[in-house]
This record gives C-alpha cells, sequence and structure tokens, in this order.
C-alpha cells in the first residue's frame, strides 16, 4: 500500500470529489469555508454514498461521526454514531493517521486531498482518492468536515489481505 497525503488538487483525478470541490467552492462563495447549513444533500446524489460527515471537538481534539453513506460503509465499516478514536476496525496507525489528516484541515482551514494505491486479491492495485473538506458555523473555526472518498467501482471484497487491515475492504480471516 502507498498512501500520498496531501497532493494538490490537480492530482485528484477522481470525478466525485472534483464535482464536490466544485460545490463546496460554490457555496462558499467569497467565505474561507461554507457552513453546514450551506450544504442541501439533495444537490449531492452521486456524492452520498461516498460521503462522510462529521463533527469536530475541541480540547481533547475529537473526530465524532455523523453519518457515512453506503458505499464508504462497505469500504471503512459502519461509523455513524462512533468516535475515530474509538473504532477497532482500524489499527491505531490508521486512527492516528486520519486524525491527523483531520486537524491538517482544521488548522489550515483548507480541503486536503491523498491517494492511497492499495493491493488487490488479484494481484492488481487500485487508486483510491479521499478529500477532507471544512465546515464552519462561525466562519473561523471549523466545527463540521465533510469526507469525500472514491474507491473507483472497486469491490471491497477484492481489496487485498494486507491492506484490509489498514483500514479499506472487509478484515479477511
Amino acid at each position: 500500500m502507498q498512501i500520498e497525503l496531501d497532493i494538490p488538487f490537480d492530482q485528484v483525478k477522481s470525478p466525485i470529489i472534483r464535482k464536490f470541490k466544485t460545490y463546496w467552492d460554490d457555496r462558499r462563495s467569497s467565505r474561507n469555508m461554507p457552513s453546514w447549513h450551506d450544504i442541501d444533500p439533495t444537490d449531492l446524489r452521486e456524492v452520498l454514498p461516498h460521503m462522510f460527515v462529521v463533527s469536530i471537538e475541541y480540547d481533547p481534539f475529537r473526530v465524532f461521526y455523523r453519518l457515512v453513506g453506503t458505499i464508504a460503509v462497505s469500504f471503512r465499516h459502519e461509523l455513524t454514531g462512533r468516535y475515530l478514536d474509538e473504532v477497532e476496525s482500524f489499527t491505531e496507525a490508521v486512527r492516528a493517521e486520519l486524525a491527523d489528516e483531520y486537524r491538517l484541515v482544521c488548522d489550515r482551514r483548507t480541503p486536503t486531498f491523498s491517494r492511497d494505491v492499495l493491493s488487490t486479491r488479484f494481484d492488481n492495485t487500485a487508486t483510491f482518492y479521499g478529500s477532507i473538506f471544512p465546515l464552519s458555523s462561525d466562519g473561523l473555526t471549523v466545527d463540521r468536515c465533510i469526507a469525500v472518498e472514491d474507491y473507483e467501482g472497486q469491490n471491497p471484497d477484492d481489496i487485498a489481505a494486507s491492506d484490509s487491515e489498514l483500514g479499506y475492504g472487509r478484515k479477511k480471516p
């Protein structure tokens, strides 16, 4: 598995993430970031299955999964109603990496993009793109984020056992 965090947006090949970035930019207008109230799920039918909506808590920093789309669930497990630091299906390293990525978005107040190249059980590779977009009720503090992951038509059962241990697909016996 090869993980590249904080890649430039122009390297993101996912049409789903590119579409959501255009939507997010439109909703934020001249502000640093939109608020949750600016987001209309009916505009995002194509994106919703790939989406994670999280609340951000501070002191201590925690990520709470409020809503996870159906395709995202099939790859990342059911996370709705759970804190990231309590997700046992992720290794400690995966939890720390995801928390660091959310922290980066909160500190910068700008989206971040990533690329993961995973092994499949067929000895091929699959490239997944991820993104996290900040939202703010007061225009300053990030209080929610929307993450979008594109699994590029892969099946969660096809992720190699070695990479399923890193938070993707279904754990293999």
